[in-house]
């Protein structure tokens, strides 16, 4: 599957006129061993390449986020701090998918999870904001009662 050759190159600087997206290999170390050859900085640039592999991390990515998220959903807060943080947890994710792994992902997976952080997005907002309601009432209530 790979072949490393062991001769002496020349490495120049390549910049190129459009956009490259690629994907860096995660190591924990950074160093891939391929034979007796340690390689530094890998980019998959092919997105059949890269697809699986990013394919994979993000779904790891969505499945802690929706395990928090249905944690933050379920706690009983009346500061209404985790349904704020939920709220800031999908926005990230959805930048940072935006911004990083579009370009490998199929559109029916970016649609997927848009439309189910779509709807936790929906009840966070919808339950933050009957907290306000009950907190602004609560107050109105305790100023007419002095």
């Amino acid at each position: 599957m790979y072949q490393v050759a062991n001769k002496k190159y020349e490495f120049k600087e390549v910049t190129f006129s459009d956009k490259i997206y690629g994907f860096p290999m995660a190591s924990s170390k950074k160093i891939f061993t391929i034979g007796k050859y340690k390689v530094k900085n890998i980019v998959i640039i092919n997105a059949k390449l890269a697809h699986p592999l990013i394919s994979k991390k993000v779904s790891k990515e969505y499945q802690k986020l929706v395990a928090t998220l249905m944690e933050l959903l379920t706690s009983d807060d009346d500061t209404g701090e985790s349904f704020r943080e939920a709220l800031n947890r999908i926005e990230k994710f959805r930048q940072e998918i935006k911004n990083k792994y579009r370009h490998f992902l199929k559109q029916k997976e970016l649609e997927e999870m848009a439309n189910q952080l779509k709807v936790f997005q929906h009840e966070a907002n919808i339950r933050f904001i009957e907290l306000q309601n009950a907190f602004y009432e609560n107050t109105l209530q305790q100023g007419k009662g002095k």
